[in-house]
């Protein structure tokens, strides 16, 4: 069977098990298809049967804008240019003709009308503009508004051009109520000057990928309007015949008003579906939800879709593009949850909520993610394969066959009989479902006490949800139960929120009861535009989590670049991410604007929190590889790694195989034990250093043999060292104390050997640790005279990564061998790195030579005031706070658990590159670097 055939099979079997199954489910589709043909043709059959099969592509997220060039001058510019006008109000002609009068190239004028005085207007006026090479009037039915004239009317004339400006006489605001000043934004943006339009057309001309150029949104446009709202249906079904996989959650660009200039190349998907005037609906004065309201939502995807970028013209004029839009955010983030309740909510006494992202969250990114989850954690325990599949199927052909939504165990019962496991029963595979729904939530604090502020209990949950009350009742925190007295699931009542049905019911409800309502969700259709149009007081939309990727400019780098098709494992960092900085929106939103600012928790929560986790789990899995017993984690880095790693061995099965150890090291430290002879001399001045011989001897051989030189060469003390100019010199001075140097040497090494044996005993052992040189495992290695393995965040391409000294392995970054360094977000950021991850004490320079049994180590000065220790503490605290969402979340399944390295690094950059604002706990830490003689060095980003 060929790979078409497959997909038309899979594709029939799917629809007859959602039509029912069995006989009745394919006579059910049988007739749906005559249907069809008798409505479209058996062309029309063909082209369904190949769009429900074909493989849907996402979209690739754009992150950081490219360098654009400098726009080409018009003396060069070459490309074949258009400008559709649909002109439905004749008495605008004129500004129109103002505006079109200022294009500074040749062009054809496709002007699309509704009646003869228009006609004979547009004929008028527009007949004389200059460089006007051809004037072409259709008049056209009053249908598809704006949309239809550009995709049906002149669809062969639009595609013979390279560059179409697409413009109309727009009165009305997405509402319905007029709003001009919306049209003049955006022609002024598009059309405001010659030079402006100059500009414009040399960018296309200069950026072969920029693919379409439209203002920012219009003020007057709220947030949750850059969402498919109503258009959801319409926009899943255009882009399904388009081979593009639609996310129905997500933010979206798009030129708001319809008014833009694109390449056609970049809009040929919309041409290639050939749509037919008769599939717009006739005009009713729709204010969303018909097929040019998806049409122009769905642009900028298409446009990205076909490899191009988008370019929005700021508010303010300026001649600059970026390639994602504000969308209006800023104003969702004045103020917290609790000032918009309070305003929204005066004398009203009955308040419905929505539960799931709004009382609760996930932690995972989207549910879907969650689902996929739960198949690989069935699949892994039961061999349960197609899961999620079966499950979605299962929920789809009950929907249809009850026409409502189905409960859990009504899903069950058929997930059952079709799974036909020997070992789970639809009790037992629903009460897994429970299970691990109540393993991933948790409240939303933020919006839980702010709608405790407002003294408006009990509340009434309102849930399109397949968990009845009973069963939210089981699997929802308790902080979220106790707050709700009613329950309105649509399992239960058959009243969905999506279906403004229900809302117009539940107004005349209110309206008869007398009652003052609020509705509070995240769902910018089901939750905020259908509760308006169904004349109830405006609600108030709480953002949900995974949103803040879209909305917010810094937190936009989070996004993975598959969306919602993310594997499962990266969803769940992200998600809890966005559940952290949801927080803060709920709270102190304004923290996350600009530069998102991150307290001393947060930062440690989200910077710290994925990267420790990632490193600890490939550190376990490499130790089972290689035959490790012991993890010793060197000091100081490993301070807060050995604490994360006695937290997963409560629930990672491997890891509780393995003995983990905060072990005593430092370049300073074990230095002076790795030297046996005059040749080992060379360890001492290798490397960099500025400062006096005084302050090298102390920083690497420590203070006693620091005093021994100091004997020999008492005047040498003061004088300033460079090294490596230097190196030969400074040997010379350190030779008359050699013996000395040597003999105090010999004890450290003894010391050392008794210490290591009491931590590893004659178990198999490997360093784990921040990396970078690897020289302590070098020392090391000398002076247990045994070969050692390192594990390391990153290692340097310079001479001390760990010669002749066992095995070594970097997770994020190996310079070894390359050449020039990697570039690495690690060594990018290593003194940041060391400065979050360092212990609240001093730096380990040895043990002392008193014969005590242990030896006992001895510590310089504890680096940070009591202030900085304090912030350190909150930083680790949040860093241990995720790794215990995490195990909360996956339990034992955290032993299978693998991040994409790259990903986990994208916090750090955004601290090191000052995209995230960190500069409070920041200035409070900072490393000591006496070993280069740079002293202490400050963790704080610049201003």
């Amino acid at each position: 069977m060929t790979l078409s055939l497959r997909r038309y099979v899979v594709a029939a079997h799917r629809s007859i098990a959602r039509h029912g199954g069995g006989a009745a489910g394919v006579w059910s589709v049988v007739r749906r298809a005559f249907r069809v043909v008798r409505a479209m043709g058996l062309v029309g059959l063909i082209g369904r049967l190949r769009s429900a099969s074909r493989i849907q592509t996402p979209v690739v997220d754009t992150f950081d804008a490219p360098t654009l060039p400098d726009p080409v001058a018009l003396r060069d510019f070459n490309l074949r240019v258009g400008v559709m006008a649909h002109v439905y109000y004749p008495d605008l002609v004129e500004e129109f003709a103002a505006a079109l009068c200022l294009l500074p190239v040749p062009y054809a004028l496709l002007v699309s009308v509704v009646d003869a005085e228009a006609e004979e207007r547009v004929r008028r006026n527009f007949s004389t503009l200059p460089n006007v090479t051809t004037l072409l009037v259709k008049r056209v039915e009053n249908r598809g508004r704006d949309i239809a004239p550009m995709l049906v009317t002149f669809h062969d004339e639009i595609l013979a051009l390279d560059l179409i400006g697409h413009v109309h006489t727009k009165k009305s605001l997405y509402t319905g109520s007029e709003q001009e000043e919306w049209r003049r934004y955006l022609m002024r943006s598009l059309f405001g000057s010659p030079e402006r339009l100059a500009w414009i057309l040399g960018m296309f001309q200069a950026d072969a990928k920029l693919g379409m150029v439209y203002p920012e949104s219009y003020a007057g446009i709220p947030l949750w309007a850059h969402t498919l709202l109503s258009n959801a249906d319409q926009c899943e079904t255009l882009a399904h015949r388009m081979g593009i996989a639609m996310d129905r959650q997500r933010y979206l660009d798009f030129p708001a008003g319809s008014m833009f200039w694109a390449r056609v190349s970049a809009l040929r998907p919309l041409y290639d579906l050939r749509l037919r005037l008769e599939e717009f609906p006739v005009e009713q004065g729709q204010i969303d939800g018909t097929l040019q309201h998806a049409v122009e939502r769905i642009l900028g995807i298409v446009t990205r879709q076909q490899g191009y970028r988008l370019g929005i013209l700021p508010t303010d004029g300026r001649l600059a593009l970026t390639v994602e839009g504000e969308r209006n955010a800023a104003s969702a983030l004045e103020t917290s949850v609790f000032e918009r309740l309070q305003m929204a909510s005066l004398e009203a006494d009955r308040v419905t909520v929505d539960v799931f992202d709004t009382l609760t969250t996930r932690a995972f990114l989207t549910p879907a993610a969650a689902r996929e989850h739960l198949g690989w954690r069935l699949n892994r325990h039961f061999g349960i394969e197609r899961f999620t599949e079966h499950r979605e199927d299962a929920e789809a052909t009950l929907r249809a066959r009850l026409a409502r939504d189905p409960e859990l165990s009504e899903i069950h019962v058929l997930l059952a009989q079709r799974l036909r496991h020997p070992d789970l029963d639809a009790s037992s595979l629903a009460d897994l479902e429970r299970e691990h729904e109540r393993a991933l939530l948790q409240p939303r604090t933020g919006v839980l006490t702010a709608l405790k502020r407002l003294g408006v209990q009990p509340l009434t949950a309102f849930s399109d949800m397949y968990l009845s009350s009973s069963d939210m009742q089981e699997v929802l925190p308790a902080a979220v139960v106790r707050d709700i007295g009613h329950w309105l699931v649509s399992c239960e009542t058959g009243s969905r929120r999506d279906c403004i049905s229900t809302w117009k019911q539940l107004a005349s409800e209110q309206k008869g009861a007398g009652s003052r309502w609020l509705h509070v969700g995240d769902n910018e259709h089901s939750d905020v535009q259908l509760p308006q149009q169904a004349g109830l007081p405006a609600p108030t939309h709480v953002l949900r989590p995974s949103a803040l990727f879209d909305i917010i400019p810094g937190l936009r780098v989070l996004r993975h670049p598959q969306g919602m098709h993310a594997p499962w494992q990266e969803q769940l960092w992200r998600g809890l991410l966005a559940n952290r900085f949801a927080a803060i929106a709920d709270t102190t939103p304004r923290h996350l604007t600009g530069a998102p600012t991150l307290d001393a928790a947060t930062l440690g929560y989200v910077v710290l929190g994925p990267l420790v986790l990632d490193f600890l789990l490939a550190a376990i899995d490499l130790a089972r590889d290689k035959g490790v017993a012991t993890l010793l984690f060197l000091s100081r880095e490993g301070y807060l790694l050995q604490r994360a790693f006695a937290r997963l061995q409560d629930f990672h099965v491997r890891a509780r195989e393995l003995t983990g150890r905060y072990f005593l090291a430092s370049r300073r430290g074990t230095l002076l034990p790795s030297l046996f002879d005059e040749q080992d001399m060379v360890r001492v001045v290798e490397g960099s250093f500025n400062g006096s011989f005084d302050a090298l001897l102390t920083a690497r051989l420590g203070d006693e043999a620091g005093r021994l030189v100091q004997v020999h060469a008492p005047a040498r003390a003061a004088q300033d060292v460079y090294l490596p100019e230097m190196s030969d010199e400074v040997a010379r001075w350190l030779a008359p104390a050699l013996p000395e140097l040597l003999s105090l040497a010999k004890e450290q090494r003894e010391a050392y050997k008794v210490y290591h044996h009491a931590n590893v005993g004659d178990s198999t052992s490997m360093l784990v640790d921040i990396g970078y040189a690897g020289s302590i495992q070098r020392n090391l290695a000398r002076a247990l005279e045994a070969d050692m393995g390192g594990y390391y965040m990153a290692l340097r391409n310079g001479p001390l990564a760990v010669p002749d000294s066992g095995w070594a392995l970097a997770r994020y970054a190996d310079g070894r061998g390359v050449g020039d360094e990697p570039a690495s977000s690690i060594l990018t950021n290593d003194l940041l790195l060391e400065a979050l991850l360092t212990a609240p004490e001093g730096q380990f320079s040895g043990f002392a030579c008193d014969n005590s049994s242990p030896p006992q180590p001895r510590f310089g000065p504890v680096e940070l005031p009591a202030q900085g220790i304090e912030v350190l503490a909150d930083v680790h605290a949040g860093a241990l706070e995720f790794i215990d969402h995490i195990c909360a979340a996956l339990g034992e399944d955290i032993s299978e658990l693998t991040f994409d390295p790259a990903g986990v690094q994208i916090p750090l950059r955004s601290i090191g590159s000052g995209r995230w604002d960190a500069r409070g706990p920041l200035a409070m830490l900072a490393t000591k670097d006496y070993f280069t003689g740079r002293g202490t060095v400050s963790a704080g980003q610049p201003l």
